[in-house]
């Protein structure tokens, strides 16, 4: 176990793959169609330090917040290229904020597990991350079952990602703990929700029906959060996984409102191509899933380059200071 310095990293190796899409055409999207990612996540910033702020009102100072992240690894293999940029990015902009952000490396899943459960019992301690993929051979529930709800700044634990979806909340925001909320899915929401047009896809009064949105991954971190998200403010929506059929699939791109993937490309005729004209698209993948006629149907489109991961960050910070006042509020 080290500590990893990662501004002197050297770029991981491209992982293997026998298909690796030319997403160059993404340069070329329209600005008129690109959804604004840094204005949204600079929005969320601003809302993350007003949270700090609140912080150290209860006299807390943010220097004294430490953040403990953690990279899994297997011994002599390049990191994982979108784990490392995206540490990279996290680490840069929690110290920017005051924060004491430290990234380890774990090199087995012992390791991995030792460190996440030493954390939770250093009080000097106040949030836990993981950057995962573990590569391990176990899953990333297995792990996040040594991480203390109140130290998890990715909300993914059972007992928040529970309370997300049951809408529950421990006390009232203004008191101690609103709720840590799983950081990519909300990001996506976020996004959707920063612009107007989209906005009104979503209806207010409960009786008028909503958007469909189908989400490409089935995963704890994004597809089932999200799914919750978006049914709870009047969406239909559904989630495409491996086993869905192909005609199913098809169908229902032919019929969503939203589009969201975040699987990873592994031939061409995998792409999302064929959506409904006019809908909604965002591209979480990290090398890209997405056909260059997506730009010409779709009417707003979030590239897997357009820096979805700086909204995710920031709204990670936020949590670190939702999880701040909750470990305040537990000590007193």
């Amino acid at each position: 176990m080290t500590t990893l310095e990662l501004p002197g990293a050297n770029p991981a190796a491209p992982s293997a793959s026998s298909f690796s899409p030319d997403m160059s055409w993404t340069k070329n999207v329209p600005a008129a169609k690109r959804l604004d990612c840094v204005t949204v996540a600079n929005d969320v910033f601003t809302q993350a330090e007003r949270k700090l702020s609140h912080v150290e009102r209860t006299g807390l100072d943010r220097e004294r917040i430490r953040v403990a992240a953690f990279m899994p690894r297997l011994p002599e293999t390049p990191l994982d290229r979108g784990s490392r940029r995206y540490a990279s990015y996290m680490g840069k902009k929690f110290r920017q904020h005051g924060l004491d952000f430290r990234i380890e490396e774990a090199y087995s899943a012992d390791a991995l597990e030792l460190l996440l459960m030493g954390a939770q019992v250093n009080e000097k301690i106040y949030g836990t991350f993981v950057f995962f993929p573990a590569p391990f051979g176990k899953s990333e529930d297995y792990f996040l079952r040594r991480v203390r709800p109140e130290k998890d700044i990715e909300g993914l634990t059972v007992e928040n990602t529970g309370r997300m979806a049951l809408n529950i909340r421990t006390v009232d925001e203004e008191e101690k703990y609103e709720g840590v909320v799983p950081c990519t899915a909300r990001a996506i929401l976020t996004l959707l929700h920063q612009h107007d047009s989209i906005k009104q896809m979503f209806p207010r009064d409960p009786s008028q029906p909503g958007p469909t949105a189908l989400i490409f991954n089935s995963s704890p971190r994004i597809g089932i959060p999200l799914q919750s998200m978006l049914m709870r403010i009047g969406a239909t929506a559904v989630m495409v996984h491996p086993q869905t059929r192909p005609e199913d699939r098809r169908h229902f791109l032919a019929t969503a409102d939203i589009v969201v993937t975040a699987f990873p490309a592994v031939s061409e005729s995998e792409l999302i191509r064929d959506i409904k004209p006019g809908a909604v698209v965002i591209d979480c993948s990290t090398e890209g899933n997405l056909h260059p006629d997506v730009a010409e149907r779709a009417s707003y489109l979030s590239t897997h380059d357009n820096h979805l991961g700086q909204i995710t960050t920031a709204l990670a910070l936020y949590n670190t200071a939702l999880c701040a006042l909750w470990q305040c509020g537990l000590k007193a």
